[in-house]
């Protein structure tokens, strides 16, 4: 079976899609999923959390009622984007049988997706300010774990910056968001299928998720800083909704 074709890097503002149902499995463990032709969901990766939403699956029978199934959890396995279901045993196998694919209207949890999105371009933008800051480069974070409430970078050092460090770059963070920057994603097939890189302004940082387009989307940004042995976190909240421009 071939591969999922994700539509997320092209228009990452794209909320709901008419798509096809190509397969209902279940994972080693047991677990539902569906593979749908196209998809508008993120598979969790890169520190982003993956999509949830909804699957609106169409009977194949005149009458038949509609199923509205629950994506709880959005999975890269090889080429496949896999999109975990909440659904009774009955309900998948009745949906399961061999038939032709079937048609289906997939939906975002929107508020979930574009808050992802404004704390993922935020988590590199701290990063740059910070550099900005000290007036030198820093080694890149080697996890920056998402959350439904926030962010994380996660630095492999100690006392390379200080809270008065982190504020001021915070500060500078929140004045460069309000004066509207364009942010952009890109391919490199010249680094591997697959690579993306994020760019906003001189800046450029590998990563394949998904972000705003412009840094007043982000809103105001607030942050604090935890250091755990050799480690140094700047934990990353946004503080107010902003105006979606996209």
């Amino acid at each position: 079976m071939s591969g999922t074709l994700p539509l997320f890097h092209e228009n990452p503002y794209l909320k709901q899609l008419e798509c096809r149902v190509d397969l209902l499995e279940r994972d080693d463990a047991g677990l539902p999923f569906a593979l749908l032709g196209e998809t508008v969901f993120y598979p969790q990766g890169g520190g982003q959390l993956g999509d949830r939403g909804v699957l609106h699956i169409q009977g194949t029978k005149a009458g038949e009622t509609l199923k509205r199934l629950e994506v709880i959890a959005t999975k890269k396995r090889d080429d496949q984007i896999r999109h975990y279901l909440k659904v009774d045993d009955e309900t998948f196998a009745l949906l399961s049988e061999p038939k032709n694919a079937q048609q289906a209207t997939a939906t975002l949890d929107w508020s979930l997706r574009y808050h992802q999105m404004r704390v993922h371009s935020a988590m590199h933008l701290i990063h740059c300010m910070l550099e900005q800051t000290l007036g030198r480069s820093i080694q890149h974070p080697v996890r920056s774990p998402l959350s439904d409430d926030g962010g994380e970078n996660q630095y492999e050092f100690v006392e390379e910056f200080d809270e008065d460090s982190l504020r001021q770059a915070t500060d500078a963070l929140n004045e460069f968001c309000s004066a509207s920057h364009e942010i952009r994603t890109e391919a490199d097939t010249s680094q591997g299928q697959g690579f993306r890189w994020w760019k906003c302004e001189n800046w450029s940082i590998p990563c394949g998720g998904v972000h705003v387009r412009n840094t007043q989307e982000i809103g105001l940004v607030t942050s604090s800083m935890k250091i755990k042995k050799n480690t140094t976190r700047v934990v990353i909240t946004l503080s107010a909704e902003a105006e979606e421009l996209g």
